[in-house]
């Protein structure tokens, strides 16, 4: 077959699309995790949509990087790179693989030789699948940061490059900040002030444990305890002086009926016995203990 009715292309094979549908409709994602590349058995062919698996699998490995195509939002770049201790022989065809092995989708590629790097070229080659889903959003890619590796042009794209190496510019400008910070006298104190520190606090320590200046816990306890007893003792006296206003209160009134008009203000006066008294006039009822006049 001559080389210009060859035709190259990605299709989504039937077991993707399965699998893909059934993501979409539960919610889930289908997880890619791998890249395979063969030399489809020998020659070139054209992919069918049934086939579950590359005609003949030279090498497969994890994926290492994946974007959306500048030029199509519906199409997938995935990246693999084929390391230089694999070769001798030619890339006819790449597969991407699910987490659970299934071939989600297979492309045909122009002959590409993989060569290792003992032959004296460059061995290391980086592989591009172009997959075109209509439904990105169910298919993830998991790349795992521990195989990540770069090509030589990675590098050289790097070492070129002016922000390459920005953080370590701005950890170095830390450290001048911070040396720069340690020195400065008004935020951090010199030892001469340190030692004044120390010193006004020894002093402070000495004046709070001086018993001349302050009271102890037992003196504090006995003052504590006067106190109660001093209020105690105003209690029980105008408890006193009320007795006292009162028992005034009712000698006055006697004294009243007594002494200033006894016989226009009758009363009963009783007694239990008549020790200390003399009888001067009336008769003494001893039955009911009072003087009847």
């Amino acid at each position: 077959m001559a080389e210009t009715e060859r035709t190259y292309g990605t299709i989504v094979t039937d077991v993707g699309t399965n699998l893909i549908t059934a993501a979409v409709m539960d919610g889930t994602k289908v997880n890619i995790t791998t890249l395979a590349v063969g030399d489809g058995g020998g020659a070139y062919y054209q992919p069918t949509p049934n086939m579950t698996a590359l005609k003949n699998t030279c090498w497969s490995g994890p994926v290492k990087s994946v974007s959306v195509n500048e030029d199509s939002p519906n199409m997938i770049d995935v990246v693999a790179i084929v390391p230089s201790s694999v070769g001798g022989f030619t890339i006819r065809e790449m597969s991407a693989e699910d987490d659970a092995g299934n071939m989600i989708a297979i492309c045909n590629t122009p002959d590409t030789e993989k060569v290792v790097i003992a032959s004296g070229a460059a061995g290391e080659i980086e592989l591009t699948m172009h997959i075109e889903i209509s439904n990105t959003g169910a298919i993830t890619f998991i790349v795992d940061p521990a195989v990540i590796s770069a090509t030589k042009k990675d590098l050289e794209e790097h070492n070129a490059s002016a922000k390459a190496h920005q953080t370590l510019i701005e950890k170095k400008a830390d450290i001048i900040d911070l040396n720069a910070h340690a020195n400065n006298s008004e935020i951090h104190v010199n030892p001469s002030t340190m030692a004044n520190y120390d010193t006004a606090i020894a002093g402070l320590i000495q004046h709070t444990e001086d018993t001349t200046v302050h009271v102890t816990v037992e003196e504090r306890a006995a003052w504590n305890g006067a106190t109660a007893t001093a209020a105690q003792a105003a209690a029980d006296a105008a408890e006193a002086l009320n007795k006292v206003a009162a028992l005034e209160s009712r000698v006055a009134r006697v004294e009243d009926g007594l002494f200033n008009n006894i016989t226009g203000n009758p009363y009963l006066v009783s007694f239990d016995s008549l020790d200390g008294i003399v009888l001067t006039k009336g008769v003494w009822n001893a039955e009911r203990n009072r003087i009847e006049c």
